[in-house]
This record gives C-alpha cells, structure tokens and sequence, in this order.
C-alpha cells in the first residue's frame, strides 16, 4: 500500500437497489405529472423525480479514498479530508466503519455496502503504517 491510493466505492448490490428505487420513483413521478389532477401534484412530481436523480448521482459519485497521507470522503456535493495522523485506530461499531481520532472524537465513515471488517482492517492498517525511512 506505500504510495497508491485504496477507493472504497459503494457495493454493486448498492446500486443496483439504488437504481431499481429510482426507477420506481421516476414512474411514480411520471404518473403524477401525467394523470395528477392539480398543479401541486405536478409540483411533487418534479420534486420526487430530482429527489430520484440525485440519490442515484450520488451513490454514484460516493468512494472513501486512503491516499499516503490523506483520508478523502467524497460525495455528490461535498469532499472531506483528514489526515492520517489524526486517526489511532479504527473499529467496527454497528456495521458502520469508526475512526479513532486523536483528540477522542469518533468519525463514523459512510457505508457502502461492503465487507465492513475488511474495509476497517485496510484502513486500520493504513493508520498504523510505518512512513518512517520512505521518500
């Protein structure tokens, strides 16, 4: 692991129920633009079906990525980084993925559907590696 990058994506089975979702709320929506009987319906419609879209754009577009340094959670909208060395350890709580931080706070990494030991056990070792004597 000494100088590429790991990307944690969101499971195939993930996205595959995302998008069967999105299909349903995209016909939902395309019935009540089509045979709702008042402009609020309308309204609704077009909101569920942007609700839809972008639920699926972000499942999407969502990967936890472990540089050498560097600790990246992206989504559609936002991008967070982290040091590594702010992070001491890592557990699995839940089924959710927790970091350890320095000052004592915990960070509860997004889920996506995957292993959630082995993605803890790949980053755990990534906070413990040795950058000690490397260029």
């Amino acid at each position: 692991m000494s100088g590429d990058r790991v990307v944690f994506r969101m499971a195939p089975w993930v996205i595959g129920l995302i998008l069967v979702s999105a299909v349903a709320f995209l016909w939902f929506a395309w019935y009540l633009f089509f045979y709702g009987d008042s402009y609020l319906l309308r309204y609704v419609s077009a909101a569920v079906a942007a609700f839809a879209l972008a639920a699926t754009l972000d499942a999407l577009a969502s990967r936890i990525v472990l540089e050498p340094e560097t600790l990246l959670v992206i989504s559609l909208f936002r991008r967070r980084a982290f040091a590594r060395s702010d992070f001491e350890g890592a557990k699995v709580d839940g089924g959710a993925v927790v970091l350890k931080r320095r000052d004592g706070a915990w960070l509860v990494l997004p889920n996506t559907g995957n292993n959630a030991v082995a993605m803890r056990n790949t980053i755990h070792a990534w906070i413990k590696r040795d950058t000690r004597g490397q260029t």
